[in-house]
């Protein structure tokens, strides 16, 4: 009787041990990186505070790049913009920084060690139309009209990129940065093209305190 009972308990182990053998066993796969994204912007133009937030009435940071492709032996540039803006309210304010140089006849685009470069190269930008060689910064106020800083203002303005790092993730490879900059912006007056003969009338407004934390995309 008792070796029947050691039989019984040999077989139970033999069948546990066969069956625990057969179970797969599920592979987790590590974490995938994710690239923390935060974006806000406070300035005052002519002495009103403009303050926009993530998330608060559509705000959020959107990326956009031009690129002016020419054949070898020239190289090609991009330039880099980000606008906090949002689908709800008129009111934006977006910067541009170029140009990042690079030969399109050996990659589509800069490539990474490119893009981080320039951003790191540039934290001290000279103002420059259309963002082409510098900075740029468009204010568009509640009406929709658009008002853009300029190369050859006379008044001072300055801008500086503070805590720009460079990270990349599975949707994209990111410049983050924290842009202070004092300007005046201008804008073609609404009547000036009506005159006869056309006359050309900028009107002006000063942005000033801005601080702007967002993100260029490659």
């Amino acid at each position: 009787m008792q070796n029947m009972l050691k039989k019984g308990i040999l077989l139970i182990g033999i069948s546990s041990f066969v069956l625990s053998s057969c179970i797969e066993h599920e592979v987790i796969p590590p974490p995938e990186p994710t690239v923390e994204l935060n974006c806000s912007f406070y300035g005052e133009v002519n002495g009103a505070p403009v303050e926009f937030t993530e998330n608060v009435l559509g705000y959020s940071n959107n990326c956009t790049s031009a690129k002016y492709i020419l054949p070898p032996p020239d190289f090609s540039e991009a330039v880099y913009f980000a606008e906090m803006s949002s689908n709800q309210i008129a009111t934006s304010v977006k910067i541009g920084l170029g140009a990042a140089t690079w030969d399109a006849s050996l990659t589509a685009e800069p490539t990474l060690a490119t893009f981080n470069g320039f951003f790191q190269q540039n934290l001290f930008p000279a103002y420059s139309d259309d963002a082409l060689q510098g900075f740029e910064a468009t204010y568009r106020d509640g009406t929709g009209r658009e008002w853009k800083s300029s190369e050859t203002s006379v008044n001072v303005q300055n801008v500086e990129f503070t805590g720009v790092v460079q990270e990349s993730d599975n949707s994209g490879d990111y410049s983050k940065f924290i842009c202070n900059f004092d300007c005046w912006m201008y804008s073609l007056h609404p009547d000036s093209l009506a005159l006869n003969p056309p006359v050309i009338q900028l009107d002006s407004v000063h942005m000033e305190n801005a601080v702007y934390e967002g993100w260029f995309c490659r």
